[in-house]
């Protein structure tokens, strides 16, 4: 007999208990994040929160670097230089470079094969009689062998 219940409904219960664990582990999971989310030094350092006297250490650095600096650096030369090269910009030339597939490199492809094949037809085709003419080279053993082996036959007669 069967129930007048169907086994696809849920009790109310485990939907309630269900939805209940979801809101505690978030709790759980706010608790901790406001533990281990706050800011380290180095955050702070990259934002930029600092005391006032790390603010004019800071500062005081600052200008010293860009002091010693500009005793190393000749403006009038640097300017020299940037205005040669924006009179003089470097000639445009055409590149070798090119996409594969592309119409300019199936050219080049073509003139290539072409240049291939015109050696190709300038050279004589060999006569197959030559090549069945030549005859394999045999081998011809050393001198020192050769006198083993007679004297080995000689003392088996």
């Amino acid at each position: 007999m069967s129930s007048s219940t169907s086994s696809f409904q849920f009790p109310l219960k485990y939907i309630a208990g269900t939805l209940g664990l979801f809101a505690v582990f978030g709790f759980l999971a706010m608790v901790l994040s406001g533990f281990a989310g706050r800011e380290s030094i180095e955050d702070r350092a990259y934002k930029g929160v600092f005391s006032a006297e790390v603010t004019d250490a800071r500062i005081a650095n600052r200008e010293e670097v860009l002091a010693a600096q500009a005793e190393l650096v000749d403006e009038e030369k640097v300017n020299k230089a940037l205005a040669a090269i924006a009179k003089a910009p470097a000639a445009e030339s055409k590149s070798a470079v090119v996409v594969p597939g592309s119409p300019t490199f199936m050219k080049q492809m073509e003139e290539q094969a072409k240049a291939d094949e015109k050696p190709k037809a300038d050279e004589k085709p060999e006569a197959p009689a030559e090549k069945a003419e030549e005859k394999p080279k045999v081998e011809k053993k050393p001198a020192a062998e050769t006198p083993k082996k007679d004297a080995a036959a000689e003392e088996k007669k």
